[in-house]
């Protein structure tokens, strides 16, 4: 997904991101500027759709704000890695109970 980014990136500005761009940038716009809150969420979830990403991860994203993976889980607090966990479940038991997420 983020080297998507940073090739969208780069033929939008002739040139890669440096230090203090945005990888995720308003496309409309001609200089690198970073995507309102509400335009990076919707962006982030197209780009994990589009990468087929588990539907139970996509969910935890939407619930928590965050992406867990084993090189970050370290990084995290015991109450946000609660929170992944607890998402996930929370997701399964909508699935197997038939509920539209």
């Amino acid at each position: 997904m983020i080297e998507r980014q940073l090739e969208a990136f780069r033929k939008r500005f002739g040139r890669y991101p440096g230090p203090n761009d945005p990888v995720f940038f308003d496309p409309e716009r001609d200089t690198p500027v970073p995507l309102s809150d509400e335009e990076y969420e919707h962006a982030v979830l197209a780009a994990m759709s589009s990468a087929g990403l588990d539907p139970a991860l996509i969910y935890a994203f939407k619930r928590t704000g965050s992406m867990v993976t084993d090189s970050n889980r370290h990084l995290l607090s015991k109450r946000q890695l609660q929170q992944w966990d607890d998402a996930i479940s929370e997701y399964h038991r909508k699935v197997e109970s038939g509920q539209v997420i």
